[in-house]
């Protein structure tokens, strides 16, 4: 198991260096031995890192020693950041890490010391490399023999100098060889391109270590794959993890400390601020690197400078969740031993916190703070624990002055969830201009995903599958794991309120799959909800009682209590289908649901179970019929008051089951019904003389005057055609045209020949890293006959999915018409698809 130990050429070693080393190697594998930790030093450029692989090959020819490479970096102030680096190294994320979120830092080191020790117990070689000078070595090297005591599990340290500690016995080694790297490095670097030569340059000033290649394009504005490749083949750059790669120790400044000033000092610092700013707009690629950003983060925070918070937020997907796990526990250390304070990140934890399955905790930590920052992710906090009313009330205390996008989503989440929907469509609306302006594309996602929902909910499946595939290759495109977990429930549940119940069972599980990877117990279990309510659909409602029971219990757990209230109202209302769940049982959960759906303010949810309590009793006769039509009444007053004209026609239907046909409103013969719902929503409802009413009327809201399913007919709509010429492939530095037509359909009246067409102006706005020309607006008439459109060149400056923004206006009154948000996959010319998980065609028109 020993390779996961690097083994990189090193031209300028002393070829006789090997007979150097320790040749008894062999107690590295022995049960019991006084000293478990193996010190090599030597001076800059004698090798110390490939005398430690070499050490522990030797020591384990037959490759049963499980061998781990922890590179001890400047950044690693304090020796529980490199317990952290172990940790991950082994990796293993146990449960305790997660509480660490939110605990003091003090308390972080003997927690990791129990946490590594038990990783330890099972015979491994850890190697330290890169243990620093002086006290700070010291310290992480005492530390590290606590963490080895009890285990089977040794050390191997490099570094520069010998260390003498106090009470701790060291085996120490020196590794002999004739440091002859300065004249070598200054050959190699005379032979070298420009771009060669401007990368070690740059990367000699710079302050981070860890890069990878699109890190270190970023740093030279400049495609910098085959500079990187050839300068590790060289021995100049180092490889410690499969795609990292860092300068060699010798070339660091700090070599020389007497050659530092203060000029070079400015120089490192400009860097890292034009570093952070390309991150920021949006011209480097965070997904790869991100612990690399994160470190610039950290220098960043400690100067004060005011790029961190903007690029705290493009790096926060990638701190949060079960993926920034260890990232965030480092930044967090970091700065607290830097500053004394870890105030900049503690929302972030907290927001991490919640996103990992502790919501109380979370909560708790951010009651204290005065930010609106922080009310907003308290207002989420509550949201996400189903406290509905109280985190619409939290968003009220939020100033209003200037309009913010996520306080704007999320209150139209929080009214989607409650089934109040009106005003949610202008919410929404406003939060993707007030995330646009702003620059924030993971803001816009969000608020994409939540209207994708919010057409579902209004019984328009077509319109939320567009909206949500858009929010999908956004959140792909930021690296934003929770988002394209959440966004594929939706798409399941799209498959689902059409009937397609076996191909949502399997986006269902790849969505909770995901969802588990991330450790967001909350979506998982939200995802085992919707999977009930397809086996009900798929006429198993057997199978889908143990399911609800489960997610029952798993929302109680977070806890979710919209989610438990309504995984009660299903186990509630499944006898209705053929479960196996007593009457009385199904009366009390119906009670229970009704209770938490009030306590919580989901009128959507109160006025169901309101009418299937009142369905319930009149099935079993326990209510006279004047008490039975006093609660239809309530229940017809609640669907009315959130405007659900769909839940008043299942009100009536219901109450009217048992009269005389002479009442004009017979239940199966119930139009109105059908004006809502597709034919197979209804089919066991209007077929089945007892059917109940389907599991899927709960997933559509309707608007007043509009049916479900039956928008504007396509032949009277004018659709936006986008076409990629030129290539079939778009690729890094290449330009390409696009094309793009007005064509209205048959029925529009733009169609007719007599018709007076408007001039109207076409607008490309990148999104991303790359250049449209031309920039200004084109004028062009929506002519299907017209060969003639508008047309943009294309240029990017990065492989990735690319995203583009097209307007469509009204030249006479500047009123915008459509916008439509186009993906265009860039590669680099070499590797394919950019994104092989998810390979829409070229150009994908939202």
């Amino acid at each position: 198991m020993t390779d996961r130990l690097p083994d990189e050429p090193m031209f300028f070693v002393d070829p006789h260096w090997r007979h150097t080393l320790p040749r008894d190697t062999k107690w590295l594998l022995k049960e019991h031995v006084g000293r478990p930790i193996l010190e090599l030093y030597g001076p800059s450029g004698a090798g110390n890192s490939l005398a430690a692989a070499r050490v522990v090959r030797a020591a384990d020819r037959k490759g049963r020693v499980a061998a781990r490479w922890v590179p001890v970096l400047r950044c690693d102030t304090a020796p529980e950041l490199v317990l952290l680096r172990l940790l991950e190294t082994l990796g293993a994320t146990p449960e305790p890490l997660f509480g660490m979120l939110l605990a003091a830092p003090d308390d972080l080191a003997p927690m990791l010391t129990a946490l590594c020790r038990e990783q330890l117990m099972l015979r491994s070689v850890v190697v330290l490399d890169g243990v620093p000078r002086g006290e700070p070595g010291i310290a992480l090297l005492r530390l590290v023999a606590r963490t080895l005591q009890g285990t089977n599990s040794r050390a191997v340290a490099t570094s520069r100098s010998r260390h003498a500690v106090p009470g701790l016995r060291l085996t120490s080694h020196r590794v002999w060889a004739r440091p002859r790297f300065d004249e070598r490095y200054e050959e190699a670097r005379t032979r070298r391109g420009g771009t060669a030569r401007s990368l070690l340059d740059v990367l000699g000033r710079w302050q981070g270590e860890e890069f990878t290649v699109p890190v270190a394009t970023a740093l030279c504005s400049v495609d910098c794959r085959e500079e990187v490749r050839s300068l590790h083949i060289d021995g100049l750059l180092q490889q410690p993890w499969p795609g990292r790669y860092r300068l060699h120790p010798a070339l660091r400044p700090e070599t020389h400390p007497e050659s530092e000033t203060s000029q070079d000092a400015e120089s490192a610092a400009s860097l890292d601020t034009a570093l952070a700013r390309t991150v920021i707009e949006g011209h480097a690629d965070v997904r790869e690197g991100a612990d690399a950003y994160a470190d610039l983060a950290l220098r960043l925070l400690c100067c004060g400078a005011p790029e961190a918070p903007a690029l705290m937020g493009v790096l926060e997907p990638h701190l949060t969740g079960k993926r920034g796990l260890f990232r965030l526990l480092r930044l967090k250390q970091s700065l607290w031993h830097a500053t004394g304070d870890w105030e900049p990140v503690r929302i972030l934890a907290a927001v991490s916190a919640r996103e990992t399955g502790n919501p109380l905790q979370a909560s708790h930590a951010l009651k204290p703070q005065r930010s609106p920052r922080a009310a907003l992710e308290d207002a989420v906090t509550q949201h996400h624990t189903g406290r509905l009313a109280v985190a619409a009330t939290a968003l009220d205390e939020i100033p209003a002055d200037v309009p913010n996008g996520w306080v704007l989503h999320t209150r139209a989440a929080i009214l989607c969830d409650m089934g109040d929907l009106q005003g949610a469509d202008r919410l929404l609306r406003r939060a993707v201009e007030a995330h646009q302006v702003k620059g924030d594309p993971r803001g816009e996602a969000w608020a994409v995903h939540h209207y994708g929902r919010l057409r579902l909910l209004r019984g328009d499946p077509e319109e939320a599958r567009k909206r949500l595939e858009t929010a999908l290759h956004m959140f792909i495109g930021i690296g934003d794991l929770r988002g394209e977990a959440w966004v594929k429930t939706e798409l399941a549940r799209v498959q689902l309120f059409g009937g397609a119940c076996e191909e949502a069972i399997e986006g269902l599980r790849a969505a909770r799959a995901l969802h588990k990877s991330n450790r967001d117990v909350r979506g998982a279990t939200w995802t085992l909800l919707y999977t009930g309510l397809a086996r009900v659909d798929l006429g198993r409602p057997e199978r889908a009682k143990d399911v609800f029971t489960q997610a029952f219990m798993e929302f109680r757990g977070i806890p979710d209590l919209l989610g438990a209230a309504w995984a009660e109202h299903f186990l509630g209302i499944l006898p209705w289908f053929g479960g196996e769940a007593p009457w009385s049982n199904a009366e009390l959960f119906l009670r229970r649901a009704h209770t938490d759906f009030n306590a919580l303010g989901c009128p959507h949810g109160l006025a169901w179970s309101t009418l299937e309590l009142a369905e319930f009793r009149r099935h079993a006769r326990t209510r006279p019929r004047q008490a039975l039509d006093e609660e239809y009444g309530a229940a017809r007053v609640e669907f009315e008051a959130i405007d659900d004209r769909a839940g008043e026609q299942w009100v009536a239907s219901a109450r009217y089951a048992d009269a005389p046909a002479s009442l004009a409103f017979p239940r199966r013969k119930s139009r109105q019904l059908s004006d809502f719902y597709p034919p197979h929503v209804l089919r066991d409802y209007t077929q089945a003389p007892d059917a109940a009413i389907p599991f899927a009327a709960r997933y559509t809201i309707p608007e007043r005057g509009v049916r479900v399913g039956r928008g504007t007919p396509a032949a009277a709509e004018s659709h936006v055609r986008l076409l990629l010429l030129d290539n079939d492939k778009a690729t890094t530095g290449t330009a390409s045209r696009i094309a793009l037509h007005i064509t209205p359909g048959p029925d529009h009246p733009w169609s007719t020949p007599a018709a007076v067409l408007p001039w109207l102006t076409a607008r490309a706005t990148p999104l991303t890293a790359a250049d449209i020309e031309p920039v200004h607006a084109v004028t062009l008439k929506p002519s299907p006959p017209d060969p003639d459109g508008a047309e943009f060149l294309f240029t990017p400056r990065r492989a990735g999915r690319h995203r583009l923004l097209f307007t469509i206006e009204d030249s006479a009154t500047a009123t915008v018409l459509q916008q439509v948000a186009t993906y265009i996959d860039v590669t680099d010319g070499e590797h394919g698809a950019p994104n092989d998980a998810l390979s829409p065609e070229a150009l994908r028109r939202a």
